[in-house]
């Protein structure tokens, strides 16, 4: 069975490089670039890993980090943060269930599926 990872990205191309570079790797992507729809998708159907972009309409990422956090089923799903915000740190993401930080603008395709790996491991 193939680990569901949840793409919370509202860059359209940076969020069908993620999901192609997923699903290539057997992982199965679900997408959204709405925190509140991504509340809905994570209450019906809970993924594995999430990996999202701080930079998202509405609450914003961190909005949602906060909801996440704030229930005991959804605080322990792991979360990658995926951003060119380069004044970020893991510590300053941690509180929030923030397992990696990855820099959008230098990755590699093969980093985020190694990247859900390590997470999940």
């Amino acid at each position: 069975m193939s680990s569901t990872v949840l793409v919370l990205e509202s860059n359209q191309w940076l969020g069908d490089q993620y999901q192609q570079a997923l699903e290539s790797q057997g992982f199965t992507v679900a997408r959204t670039d709405d925190p509140h729809v991504a509340m809905d998708m994570i209450d019906d159907n809970p993924p594995s890993a999430i990996i999202m972009n701080l930079l998202l309409n509405g609450a914003g990422g961190v909005g949602l980090l906060h909801e996440l956090q704030s229930y005991v089923d959804t605080a322990t799903i792991p979360v990658i943060v995926c951003t060119a915000q380069s004044s970020l740190s893991m510590e300053d993401l941690e509180s929030y269930g923030v397992k990696k930080l990855m820099n959008n603008t230098t990755m590699k395709p093969d980093d985020l599926a190694a990247a859900v790996r390590s997470v999940l491991a």
